[in-house]
């Protein structure tokens, strides 16, 4: 039994992570939606980050996920419930777990242990019905086969007679009545015992009431009878059987237990997942700010388009929409942006690798419309702050990351490079990027570098090599900036004439 909410067949544990996830985090300011997600729920924040540094690998695993989102977001009430009962299981499985791990590590009476596990296999099942019940009543709404899949499981699971078994029970936490059949072998030992029935105190009492006359015959009729209720030692031995028995009962149920604790683990982190996206859009939805379902293509692909793509830490930052681009690659993998300073590219990089980042988790990305390859490892490396504090270390400190990024990289993967060696001179950091682009060229991996480096921009762009698109950053006549990308020759970094201006300015 398990929810398969974000895999049609299988749970994210295991799962093949991004490498580097805290690079891809910092570089991409990825915290800033996994906020917009939680809403200051700390329990959906953690597994925000979890799910979508986790990058799925198949447009239909994509698919899969984007469809259960369209079922969520049209039924808000219903993963709103959904969520509710995760909370709630999560919190009584959390204390189980505890109480449990105390009675390990001390001394105890293993009725408490007892009790603890009946209580939440009893709340446990509740919440699979109430699961099945919250979907059950707006299945017919339903049009994503993970949400069908989910309920068809829980309907063929039986729940309401496992239920009606648990209840039985009851008697060993409320008290009830429990018959054997016992046999004594030799030495007086018992052998061949059977539980006959368990039942809870209710139960018991009306059983009582319907079966009084031959309580009556027994007591004062039937001289073979004799009660041993008035023995202190039987009394005891009682007792411990009624324990031995529970232990017994409890050995059929452990598998079940397992099963549900199982379940509870994965959909509640499935759950919390779904929640933060639905609450990202819904936010997007109020800022008015668009967003839309990518169409994945298959590891290997080259083609890549998008239209008015924009920067999604910017627009929640600002509560609006920033400038956008739109823009369309074929068989491409190298793309090098070039252009005036403070031009807009390392946002533009930023805003693809966003996109990129939420279409392989399976998220509505930044833009009305995106089509783009899935890629097996997505690497970022941009400059920072801390980066630019350093003297001689920081061409060395450069190149030690980009290297551990490249132990990790294969086939298919993609590169997001942010003015990379940009600590040494154009002529030695020229050098450097072309051993590491052409490499990564010949091994197939797709590569999009913003630079400042115009004498390997321009080497590159004379070679005309295959697969290789070149963008600048637009700039008007009169040294407007317009913070979008275009296809163009490289173009220098900065310009005098802008200088000039600023000082008649």
């Amino acid at each position: 039994m398990d929810s398969f909410l974000l895999y049609k067949d299988s749970s994210a544990d295991g799962k093949r992570g991004y490498s580097h996830r805290s690079d891809i985090i910092k570089d991409l300011n990825l915290d800033i939606l996994f906020k917009t997600m939680a809403r200051e729920d700390i329990f959906v924040a953690e597994k925000a980050r979890r799910i979508t540094m986790i990058p799925l690998e198949t447009p239909e695993e994509i698919r899969y996920r984007q469809e259960i989102i369209k079922d969520f977001l049209n039924h808000q009430d219903i993963i709103s419930e959904l969520y509710s009962c995760a909370e709630r299981q999560l919190k009584a499985l959390r204390q189980y777990k505890e109480v449990t791990e105390n009675n390990r590590t001390r001394t105890t009476n293993r009725t408490s242990e007892i009790i603890e596990t009946l209580n939440y296999l009893n709340s446990g099942q509740m919440e699979l019905i109430k699961i099945r019940d919250i979907l059950r009543s707006s299945s017919v709404f339903f049009r994503s086969e993970g949400l069908k899949n989910l309920l068809a499981r829980l309907e063929s699971a039986h729940l309401d007679q496992i239920a009606e078994r648990l209840k039985e029970t009851d008697y060993f936490i409320t008290g009830g009545e429990i018959q054997y059949t016992l046999q004594f072998g030799g030495g007086l030992k018992i052998c061949n015992a059977t539980i006959n029935y368990f039942t809870d105190k209710t139960f018991s009492k009306r059983r009582t009431s319907q079966k009084g006359w031959k309580n009556l015959y027994n007591k004062y009729v039937k001289k073979d009878s004799i009660s041993l209720t008035g023995n202190e030692t039987l009394r005891s031995d009682v007792s411990r059987l009624s324990e031995v028995t529970i232990l017994h009962v409890l050995k059929f149920y452990r598998p079940y237990l397992t099963d549900m604790i199982h379940f509870f683990d994965h959909f509640a982190e499935e759950i919390a997942f779904y929640m933060g996206v639905i609450r990202f859009m819904t936010r997007m939805d109020e800022l008015h700010i668009p967003l839309a379902m990518p169409k994945p293509l298959p590891i290997g692909s080259k083609d890549t388009s998008f239209v008015n793509i924009y920067e999604l830490s910017m627009a929640i930052y600002l509560q609006m929409l920033p400038v956008v681009n739109s823009l369309s690659f074929t068989d491409n993998q190298l793309t090098i942006i070039t252009g005036a300073n403070q031009g807009g590219k390392s946002t533009f990089l930023r805003s693809y690798g966003i996109a990129q980042i939420m279409m392989q988790c399976g998220m509505p990305v930044p833009a009305i419309s995106f089509s783009a390859p899935i890629y097996t490892q997505i690497f970022t490396h941009f400059t920072r702050r801390e980066d630019e504090q350093l003297n001689s270390g920081r061409l060395r400190e450069e190149l030690s990351r980009i290297s551990r990024m490249i132990d990790n990289a294969s086939k298919n993967c993609l590169f997001l490079l942010n003015e990379s060696f940009a600590s040494t001179t154009e002529k030695e950091g020229s050098r450097i990027a072309d051993g590491i682009l052409r490499a990564f060229y010949e091994k197939d991996i797709s590569t999009m570098m913003v630079t400042h480096l115009f004498q390997l921009a321009e080497s590159l762009y004379n070679e005309q090599l295959p697969h290789t698109t070149f963008l600048v950053a637009e700039r008007k006549d009169d040294g407007a900036r317009t913070f979008r990308m275009i296809p163009g020759a490289p173009s220098s970094t900065s310009y005098g004439t802008d200088l000039f201006k600023i000082l008649e300015d």
